[in-house]
């Protein structure tokens, strides 16, 4: 049956969308948007996921996108719903996610007048999306027609390349919403011509592929043979950066480097030669000298550890050199040199300009090694001693499912996932939200993973779980796919280890740490999730364990001592700091 102009122009636009390579639509619910879910609902190779709060939704849309690395579309309908949006869309950005938001409007008469749910939403995100197209309203004229599927062409591209990213759309709609049968000869013309366009294949774009700069290879290959104590530091990176394993690892044989590589950085493994516990080893006296290198390669984005940063911004004038494909990861603004390319191909280009590897470590990665083991002596004390967050990260850890990914939150957890947990066989990519480190979405994002990839387990803080608890709504939509591990400490204690912890205002600290006594359960059972709680190892190992056969989502509460990562961390820095004196 020949529709109307708007309803074939919508189906249009959802087949332009698919056919280059968006197949997940995550909806709220709207007026405005009718006529663009009805085409998306109706299409069968379409997986609409229905997530009410527009803010999880997006984050939940680039969830997928992280697990995937394809653009997701959230779609929405007119007015504030797409503001909502926001967060989302600059952890896309700062992350190099591509990732599609779709917002429904109203056409221009109605701008400007006091109508309901208008506003202006022309280039609503600024310059924080990698592109804006006003899609207009319906036009059934054969050049419009190919104009649209370009446009969705170009759209998908700008998510890709050259930034990978968010890409916002713009789509007008006029009254009726619904969809009717074709009025007259003109409109049965068009739905005839979108039948046509349907059927042929969209413009396919074929972006090139960029290298490192040769010279620049030369010039670091020859800093790196030439150094006697070369550090690399990897700090999060995406999923796909698992690919430079075997790369990153022959280099670091090659140049004698010590690489200090973070869970996020997906270099955390046993086949790559690295240092894990040394966020703590770099607090902890004598290192702070005897571990100075006197070159610095950054692989990606700059490492969360703050104790690395001050340990190299100790050494004014210490040359250093970042390599990444997007972005200028340079947040103490002391690089001397950047390389722009994938981290695998700047890998493999430095491999191909040094000499074959040594048999035995040089000396430089000696002194790492025996400092290391030291430090994961200590650690692996402490996780197996009274329950602590540490305990309870390190227990996750060793008893996540081997399909399972990681999505791990900011703050306290990620860091206390660094310490605690070195690299084990068979890791599979970790997830975070680190491009703008904020702890907003994590359940939602966490919920769009498992929905592209699988089973997922989230761990984060009660803070940033009580942040997004709307997301359990998307957790729900994924049943037994995800579980989330929250670290219940009673508050924000990552303000607790922050110099703002020693600065004598603890009257004050209530304003920051936020603590409360609120129980989870009530929220699990408001969402229809499973939920458990473990005050010790042996219930926490028997909650990550049993799942009771049921097919909801987990809602783990672990309830840990207060006191959060501040206290356990000093006593980890002064054995350390006793035991390291003299063997360095």
């Amino acid at each position: 049956m020949a529709r109307d102009l708007l309803s074939e122009w919508s189906a249009l636009l959802v087949e332009s969308l698919l056919q280059g390579g968006v197949r997940d639509f995550v909806v709220s619910p709207g007026s405005r948007s009718t006529p663009f879910v009805l085409a998306a609902a109706g299409h069968p190779e379409v997986r609409c996921w229905d997530v009410l709060d527009e803010r999880s939704a997006a984050f939940f849309a680039l969830g997928q996108a992280k697990a995937s690395g394809r653009p997701s579309l959230a779609l929405c309908t007119s007015g504030t719903a797409g503001a909502h949006y926001f967060p989302a869309v600059v952890e896309a950005a700062m992350s190099f996610t591509p990732l599609l938001v779709l917002t429904a409007d109203r056409p221009l008469e109605l701008q400007g007048c006091g109508a309901p749910q208008t506003v202006d939403q022309v280039k609503l995100f600024g310059d924080r999306v990698r592109g804006f197209f006003e899609l207009g309203l319906p036009d059934g004229s054969p050049s419009a027609l190919r104009g649209l599927r370009r446009l969705v062409a170009q759209a998908i591209h700008a998510s890709r390349w050259p930034t990978p990213g968010p890409v916002h759309l713009n789509a007008r709609a006029r009254k009726p919403l619904e969809p009717r049968e074709a009025d007259g000869d003109a409109e049965r013309r068009i739905a005839e011509r979108v039948q046509i366009l349907r059927a042929e294949a969209a413009p396919r774009i074929h972006p090139p592929r960029s290298r490192p700069s040769p010279e620049a290879l030369d010039a670091l290959a020859g800093r790196l043979a030439a150094a006697e104590r070369p550090l690399v530091v990897a700090g999060p990176a995406p999923s796909s950066q698992g690919a430079a394993r075997s790369a990153v690892a022959e280099l670091v044989r090659r140049s004698g480097a010590v690489l200090l590589r973070e869970a996020a950085s997906q270099l955390r493994s046993p086949a790559v030669p690295g240092v894990d516990g040394f966020d703590v080893l770099l607090d902890a006296g004598e290192a702070r000298t005897r571990l100075m290198p006197d070159l610095v390669l950054q692989l990606g984005a700059a490492p969360t550890s703050a104790a690395l940063a001050s340990h190299l911004g100790a050494r004014p004038g210490l040359e250093r050199w970042v390599a990444g494909p997007h972005g200028w990861n340079d947040p103490e603004n002391a690089a001397a040199e950047l390389v722009v390319g994938e981290i695998a191909d700047v890998a493999e280009g430095l491999v191909e300009r040094l000499p074959a590897s040594a048999v035995e470590p040089s000396p430089w990665q000696r002194r790492w090694q025996g400092a290391e083991a030291i430090a994961r002596r200590v650690l692996d004390e402490v996780a197996n001693g009274p329950f602590s967050e540490g305990v309870a990260v390190r227990i996750l850890a060793e008893t996540l499912e081997p399909d399972a990914t990681l999505f791990v939150g900011n703050s306290l957890a990620i860091r206390e996932l660094d310490l605690f947990c070195p690299a084990r066989a068979g890791e599979r990519p970790l997830l975070s939200q680190r491009g703008a480190n904020g702890i907003d979405g994590l359940v939602s994002g966490a919920a769009g993973a498992a929905s592209a990839t699988g089973r997922v387990t989230l761990l984060l803080g009660d803070v940033s779980f009580l942040h997004d608890v709307g997301g359990l709504w998307a957790a729900r939509l994924v049943g037994s796919r995800l579980t989330v591990v929250v670290l219940h400490n009673q508050g924000g204690r990552i303000f607790e280890d922050l110099p703002l912890g020693r600065a004598g205002v603890a009257d004050a600290m209530r304003h920051f740490t936020t603590p409360h006594a609120l129980g989870l359960a009530a929220a699990a059972a408001l969402y229809g999730l499973e939920h458990r709680r473990a005050s010790g190892a042996a219930e926490l190992r028997a909650a990550l364990v049993d799942r009771g056969g049921g097919e909801k989502a987990r809602l783990i509460e672990v309830a840990v001592p207060p006191e959060g990562l501040g206290r356990l961390r000093g006593e980890i820095v002064r054995r350390l700091s006793a035991e390291l004196g003299g063997t360095l």
